[in-house]
């Protein structure tokens, strides 16, 4: 029984990968070449991928400068006394 769930599944995969537009694998493989939707889709795309560097930039900043103004007020402290 689990090869012929096995067999089924090899040629549903089999047909879908031969007709993409049947699954609509793709968001931009159904457009037309001059369709505005493909400068959209790539935006988007670039913008998930540098999010995660962005974050961590931001975070990684915000930590430096608290870490540098921490080093410093307590050599100001060390210097008073």
């Amino acid at each position: 029984m689990k090869k012929l769930g096995a067999y089924i599944g090899a040629a549903v995969g089999t047909a879908i990968a031969a007709a993409p537009q049947i699954a609509n694998a793709c968001a931009m493989c159904g457009l037309s070449p001059g369709d505005h939707a493909i400068h959209a889709y790539n935006t988007s795309v670039l913008f998930m991928l540098s999010a995660p560097y962005v974050t961590f930039a931001v975070f990684g900043s915000i930590m430096f400068f608290a870490w540098r103004r921490s080093r410093r007020d307590s050599q100001a402290e060390a210097s008073k006394r």
